[in-house]
């Protein structure tokens, strides 16, 4: 027999794979289509009978980006009607075991919980733990702030890909005890954007209480666009429209595809390109006094969630494939210098961080070439550093949440080896997917035992907030006077400094 759950909604079947039972597709908001665009997510609509769960939704409104295929990235149908999530359990019992919630990356912009890297049946399988992937609106659909949008059934504008992300939360609070959950031991998890994501999560009031552990993967909580930033965006993106920003019948009635090509243009714009260059994408969380107070960093520093535990790093060399995706394959030292001005916003800014970086490269035998020295600052500034400040403001709340840091080293034998340790190369170890990504990741038999030992880290931490497991034991919680790092590569081994030099001129709070 197939196996059927009760929902609020109506009932859901899903299949059975295996010693998994198996969810896909299940709407968890209406359908953010018509009135309901640029509108915080709606309750999904009550169905008669029992409704199939057999197949994944359609992904959000993107466009696919070439180069992605190196990470098993794969092209799905496109809906502006995405908003379902996907369930792997165990049992659908009463054990309450711990939830696993993935937020899924690409930039704000594109990707989907549905992608064949997250498949969850490794992790459910080897932890006896539910996995839940979700997707979210994107892009302008997503994150379009604009005061035009704000009305009495909607206080707050922009941040409706995040507003998804509450949504979805709350769906799995309410239902996944049916689904053999514990609405109570929930970690939320994501990379890149998605980690990003779960910063901006630790930083909101509406998730207050909705999860009990973190574990923000190359993202952390300085990444989000000032409002008058965002004001701009809008401008800008209407302009291309040929519409005016004050008439949200307008923009609530225009075609998606059109709304996506507007933004791959105003994203192929030099001047908007140059206006959100130092917050790095055009559509992405904005702090606009409502749902997102203020930068989410500031709200963990105030003791935001300084009860829910967190395990949080990076990859020691994330830009490289950022970079090369991009088509950056060799730089110049004027490019080099210009590039982080964009980025800096500050010439002066970004030629101290070339200097700095050039010089403490080199005066340890370490690559300084043009390239390298931009691709590691870009890596410092966009993901390490902010991971490491939002340790810090973690270790020192004074909650009972556990502070937990760890680095990934592992190399790429990609591009011939260009990529060193990539941004992404986490992902296939996470989710032990690593047989869709060996191109990526390689087919050393260490890869598969690192990806067991990463394994299992996440699924301790899931458990009860420690990822120390008996081949990590011991591994210590992170301070800002003992920076204690687990470093997960060939070597797995205990740090406490790394790259000390580069990491000195971060303490003058340069790009605060």
């Amino acid at each position: 027999m197939p196996p059927i759950v009760n929902t609020r909604y109506g009932r859901l079947q899903g299949q059975t794979e295996d010693d998994l039972h198996v969810f896909r597709g299940i709407p968890f908001a209406a359908p953010p289509v018509g009135d309901l665009r640029f509108r915080a997510p709606r309750p999904p609509e009550q169905w008669d009978g029992i409704r199939e769960a057999n197949e994944v939704g359609h992904g959000s409104m993107q466009t696919f980006m070439p180069g992605l295929e190196l990470l098993g990235a794969w092209e799905m149908p496109v809906d502006e009607d995405c908003l379902t999530l996907n369930i792997w359990t165990p049992g659908l019992d009463d054990a309450k075991r711990p939830v696993l919630f993935w937020i899924h990356g690409g930039g704000f912009a594109g990707g989907s919980g549905a992608t064949p890297i997250y498949d969850g049946q490794h992790l459910a399988r080897r932890g006896d733990v539910v996995v839940v992937t979700i997707n979210y609106r994107l892009g302008a659909l997503g994150f379009l702030y604009n005061e035009a949008f704000i009305d009495s059934d909607d206080a707050n504008s922009g941040n409706y890909g995040m507003r998804d992300q509450i949504a979805a939360l709350k769906w799995v609070r309410d239902h996944i005890g049916e689904f053999g959950g514990d609405p109570n031991n929930v970690t939320i998890f994501g990379e890149s954007a998605g980690g990003m994501s779960v910063g901006v999560l630790l930083g909101a009031a509406e998730a207050e209480g909705l999860f009990q552990r973190a574990i923000p993967q190359s993202g952390a909580g300085h990444h989000a666009l000032p409002q008058d930033v965002a004001e701009e965006v809008c401008r800008r993106y209407c302009a291309v429209l040929e519409v005016s920003p004050e008439d949200a019948v307008a923009l609530r009635s225009i075609p998606a595809q059109d709304m996506l090509d507007a933004q791959l243009a105003l994203q192929g714009d030099p001047e908007s390109a140059a206006l959100t260059g130092r917050y790095l994408m055009p559509f992405s969380p904005v702090v606009e006094h409502g749902f997102l107070e203020t930068l989410p960093i500031e709200a963990v520093r105030s003791g935001r969630s300084k009860d829910v535990d967190l395990l949080c790093g990076t990859i020691e060399d994330e830009w490289t494939l950022l970079a090369a995706i991009q088509g950056v394959n060799e730089m110049d030292e004027t490019t080099a210098r210009g590039a982080l001005a964009v980025t800096s916003g500050d010439a002066d800014v970004a030629n101290r961080l070339y200097d700095h970086y050039r010089d403490a490269r080199a005066a340890r035998g370490a690559g300084a070439d043009p390239l390298t020295v931009f691709d590691s600052v870009m890596t410092d500034y966009v993901f390490r550093i902010p991971s490491d400040r939002l340790l810090d403001a973690h270790s020192a709340s004074g909650g009972t949440g556990q502070t937990y840091a760890y680095m990934f080293n592992q190399q790429s034998p990609a591009m011939d080896g260009r990529l060193r340790a990539p941004h992404a190369i986490d992902i296939p170890f996470v989710w032990g997917t690593g047989d869709a990504m060996r191109t990526f990741i390689g087919d050393d038999p260490q890869t598969d035992q690192l990806s067991g030992f990463v394994m299992d880290a996440w699924i301790s931490f899931a458990r009860d907030g420690n990822p120390s497991t008996n081949a990590l034991p011991g591994w210590p919680q992170y301070r800002s006077d003992q920076r204690y790092t687990m470093v997960l590569g060939p070597d797995v081994k205990t740090i406490r400094e790394d790259r000390e030099a580069e990491r000195e001129i971060w303490s003058e709070d340069l790009l605060e």
